[in-house]
């Protein structure tokens, strides 16, 4: 929900942002030309145990962030002149 939340705060900034835009009407059916995909994926969903799977989506992408979090420390520090 938290997550929802903020992604309709940038949604109305970019609708914002774009509607001196509201002239042009792009219209383009993306979910008619892919039905057989997302059918596909409906039946993964479906299948895969996501109360199983989610505690170890959620260690890899932690474990990825704090990579990326001390490596930037790590640049930072070496920016930084030490005298």
């Amino acid at each position: 929900m938290i997550t929802d939340g903020i992604l309709l705060v940038f949604q109305g900034l970019i609708n914002i942002i774009l509607s001196p835009l509201s002239i042009i009407n792009i219209s383009v059916d993306f979910i008619s030309n892919i039905t057989p995909v997302t059918q596909f994926l409906q039946i993964v969903a479906y299948i895969l145990p996501w109360s199983n799977l989610m505690p170890l989506i959620t260690l890899i992408i932690t474990l990825s962030l704090f990579r990326i979090a001390v490596s930037l420390v790590k640049l930072v520090v070496e920016f930084i002149p030490f005298m």
